[in-house]
């Protein structure tokens, strides 16, 4: 299915796109627990993305990124003996995500608020390898995920540049165990570098 999608995005900056972007991410999340907490400490993780902004107007427009995202959390515990009282986990993602944007219109330049939704695909192999949870625990193959988003953009002839903040919020399960549910949201802030694709 991820090689669906990813085609999909793909083929679609040919038709679609108005702007191309590549944006560098960090991100501040640990992991929640519904009955017990995991890996409950925030760790700061790293993003890149590939992206689009399209169907774009006066105040609006919408845009689609295709990146490699990590999640994750760290916990100390002082209970557990050798290298288990200390533990962080950072796990990989093929995350794809869609907005739609609302411009707030200055010379050469915009603030905008967006919303919209996200789906990601595990790449790590034995998520909890070396912890005391590897043999009670996993992690979902796929997570599902909504965004709510803020950011500036202003534009230098052909080019873009933006800053911008959004907060990642679980709709799915990242993983469970028999007795517990695990959820991680968290902040996420990145830069972002525009061209235009009718000038190539």
């Amino acid at each position: 299915m991820k090689t669906l999608y990813i085609i999909t995005f793909l083929s679609s900056i040919s038709i679609f796109g108005q702007y191309i972007r590549i944006s560098p991410e960090f991100s501040i999340n640990s992991i929640k627990g519904s009955n017990v907490d995991v890996l409950e400490t925030n760790i700061q993780t790293y993003n890149i993305t590939l992206g689009i902004d399209y169907a774009e107007h006066e105040k609006y427009f919408v845009s689609s990124n295709l990146g490699y995202k990590q999640r994750g959390g760290r916990e100390n515990n002082p209970l557990l003996m050798g290298n288990w009282n200390k533990i962080t986990k950072r796990w990989n993602y093929i995350s794809m995500n869609s907005y739609f944007n609302y411009k707030f219109n200055l010379s050469d330049a915009y603030f905008y608020f967006g919303i919209g939704p996200e789906i990601n695909f595990l790449l790590s192999k034995k998520p909890f390898e070396n912890t005391p949870y590897e043999n009670d625990y996993g992690l979902n193959k796929t997570l599902f995920s909504a965004n709510t988003q803020v950011g500036f953009t202003r534009t230098f002839g052909d080019f873009r540049f933006g800053a911008y903040s959004y907060y990642n919020l679980n709709l799915s399960k990242i993983g469970k165990s028999d007795f517990n549910n695990l959820k991680n949201s968290g902040f996420n802030f990145g830069v972002s570098f525009a061209y235009d694709l009718d000038k190539l």
